[in-house]
């Protein structure tokens, strides 16, 4: 019996008298001085640990929406060469669409997202001459659906800057740039392989130098579908927009890279800063001379009008859809990066002055003296140097009006 009491009771006793005692802590804690402390700091210490993520996801969900971006192609069709027939063209006309996700970084709808969204990527097609561009279509956290159309590009560092007609909008502002690091919790929503939007977890596993600064390293699962999505903190700031993954299977691997929102600001800065512009009224992009053998009848390289501004400065001088503009004042062209010099010195001149174009049509050079009109000073943006992009693929925003 002695044995019983001396291993078993008094334990027992002794145990429950000191439960009794933690559970009295708060009550005399006023009787012991720094007891009332201590019991704070650990009291602090527990709520200040995130048990949910819901707060972060309610406030910054609203402001992340859907893109569905749809491009009419052409697509060559293999054929035997037949030294008869002079430039055959046979396409099959078929539908290109890109899913992906945005953010709203301003209420009055500047959205911003990966510039790859929006980019034709397959080499093997060509926009369709009846509808050569992308339509861009925005759906809101609330499911409302609208047009969005792009206004400027930065392809160094895969952003893209749309604007849709729509005001008071939900919108996400930045983190500071110094207030994370290596090993910082972070969030990312986007709508992956379009199946509604979602938020994963993760931590910032590295922040990465390249030429145009850094890009955030995160294991936060991201899977096609969430390019363009936020990355976030745990207080619903933007860190970074979701841009790629390293990837051998097609799907999420732990390795994931985003673009730090700071650069998507700066670009929607650049662009309301750089104000109207000399304005041409031309969408094209270079086209080479087999290229032009097949699709225009001529031998010739230069920049190919795929779209003509109604009533714009080109269309008043009499240039046409399907000419090819050689030169541009002094600028031949004769390859991409001319093709971006010579839309370039445009941008740079102002509304009213004019210009002279040399076009190839029909076999024959036509000179024309264009008077430019007021349209987007630059809708290609680089760290190093700003530069139009002829890509066809990237709307305009002013068509209208000389001065």
């Amino acid at each position: 019996m002695e044995n019983v009491i001396k291993y078993i009771v008094w334990p027992a006793v002794a145990g429950m008298v000191f439960g009794f005692v933690l559970l009295q802590l708060p009550r005399v804690a006023e009787w012991i001085p720094g007891l009332d402390l201590y019991l704070a700091q650990n009291s602090a210490d527990s709520e200040s640990e995130p048990l949910s993520f819901a707060d972060a996801f309610s406030k910054s969900a609203p402001a992340v929406v859907s893109i569905n971006s749809t491009s009419d192609i052409a697509i060559p069709i293999n054929q035997v060469f037949n030294p008869f027939a002079r430039n055959p063209k046979l396409y099959r006309r078929d539908e290109s669409t890109n899913l992906g996700s945005g953010v709203i970084i301003s209420p009055d709808g500047y959205i911003i997202t990966s510039y790859h969204i929006i980019e034709l990527n397959d080499p093997n097609t060509v926009p369709d001459p009846e509808s050569p561009f992308p339509q861009i279509e925005v759906t809101l956290y609330n499911g409302e659906s609208m047009e969005a159309r792009v206004i400027i590009v930065d392809e160094d560092n895969d952003l893209a800057l749309l604007k849709v007609n729509a005001m008071d909008l939900a919108y996400l502002s930045p983190a500071d740039e110094g207030s994370y690091d290596v090993g910082d919790m972070v969030l990312a929503i986007g709508n992956p392989r379009n199946i509604g939007q979602s938020m994963t977890q993760g931590i910032i596993s590295a922040l990465l130098k390249t030429d145009q600064g850094y890009v955030i390293q995160t294991d936060a699962a991201i899977n096609p579908g969430n390019s363009g999505g936020a990355l976030i903190d745990t207080d619903g700031r933007l860190i970074g927009i979701n841009s790629t993954i390293v990837t051998e299977s097609g799907g999420y691997e732990g390795i994931s890279f985003a673009v730090p929102s700071q650069n998507a600001f700066r670009l929607k800065d650049y662009y309301i800063e750089s104000g109207p512009g000399g304005f041409l009224g031309v969408d094209g992009r270079f086209i080479t001379r087999v290229a032009s053998n097949i699709l225009l009848d001529g031998d010739v390289e230069g920049l190919w009008i795929e779209r003509l501004s109604k009533n714009g400065p080109a269309d008043a001088a009499g240039i046409q859809v399907n000419d090819v503009i050689v030169q541009l004042e002094d600028i031949q062209i004769t390859n991409d990066t001319t093709a971006l010099a010579a839309i370039q010195t445009v941008s740079r001149l102002g509304p009213g002055e004019t210009i002279s174009a040399r076009v190839f049509r029909g076999g024959e050079y036509i000179d024309f003296s264009v008077v430019l009109g007021v349209g987007e000073a630059i809708i290609y943006y680089s760290e190093s140097e700003p530069l139009l992009d002829p890509n066809p693929f990237e709307e305009r925003l002013i068509e209208e009006g000389l001065l």
